[in-house]
């Protein structure tokens, strides 16, 4: 990232592929407006190509693209461990279609037509969101007054200790460490279990809801449900101004 001052995002540098000349105009006329750096791609391939470097601060990927989908250059993204967000803007609004591309790894999804100063807002809300995360120390994940102890299965939420399972650790961790990101029930099975079929969904269930219940209301609410999907957790920004 280029930097912030306070809550306020600063310049990034954000890659649009987009194979609509108009529309990639378009959106490059907003975000430079918007004070960022913007690269350009029309096809698929070189938009994989310049995605899997890595150097870019947000991405705006369509679906439909020339050569390759969007859907594959982000999998390819999430696959080599690249966390940079992402945002599709495709004309593909069936709630499958939706569901495929969190599913994916994108951050945000907006069906065409749209309007350019609501897609900005969302642009900028998710950088914010993906800076407020950090670690004091290596051993320490803090989301506003929440922190996770990395290497003990506790955390502290507005100084008071919590004792967790290892599963509720576990969950706990990686919905911190991708916030706003949507989980899928499949993918908290495979964290916990490995691949074992006999574990249903409905476990993931009981330890999102025992969770909840240790974070208590304000905070475990935090924890949203997507629904037909999975969980995600809510931005650190919103978490701080809920448990005051």
């Amino acid at each position: 990232m280029s930097g912030k001052v306070g809550a306020i995002v600063a310049k990034a540098k954000i890659l649009v592929v987009e194979d609509d000349e108009n529309i990639l105009n378009l959106l490059s006329a907003y975000l430079e407006s918007a004070g960022h750096d913007v690269v350009e791609h029309q096809d698929g391939s070189t938009g994989y190509k310049a995605a899997l470097t890595g150097m870019f601060d947000f991405c705006i990927f369509d679906v439909m693209l020339p050569h390759r989908s969007g859907t594959e250059i982000v999998e390819a993204m999430r696959s080599q461990g690249i966390s940079t967000p992402v945002l599709f803007l495709t004309a593909l609004g069936a709630e499958t279609n939706v569901l495929q591309g969190f599913a994916a790894g994108v951050d945000d999804y907006v069906v065409k037509p749209f309007s350019p100063r609501e897609l900005i807002v969302r642009i900028q809300a998710i950088l914010r969101r993906s800076q407020m995360p950090h670690t004091h120390r290596d051993d320490v994940v803090e989301v506003g007054p929440l922190k996770l102890d990395l290497d003990q299965p506790t955390c502290n939420l507005c100084g008071e200790n919590i004792a967790l399972t290892p599963y509720e650790h576990k969950i706990l961790r990686r919905l911190l460490e991708q916030p706003s990101r949507v989980l899928s029930r499949g993918q908290l099975i495979a964290l916990l279990y490995g691949n074992d079929a006999a574990v249903g969904p409905k476990a993931i269930d009981v330890h999102v809801h025992n969770l909840r219940t240790k974070l208590g209301d304000e905070t475990g609410s935090m924890i949203e449900t997507v629904r037909g999907f999975g969980y995600r957790f809510a931005a650190a920004g919103d978490l701080e101004r809920r448990v005051q």
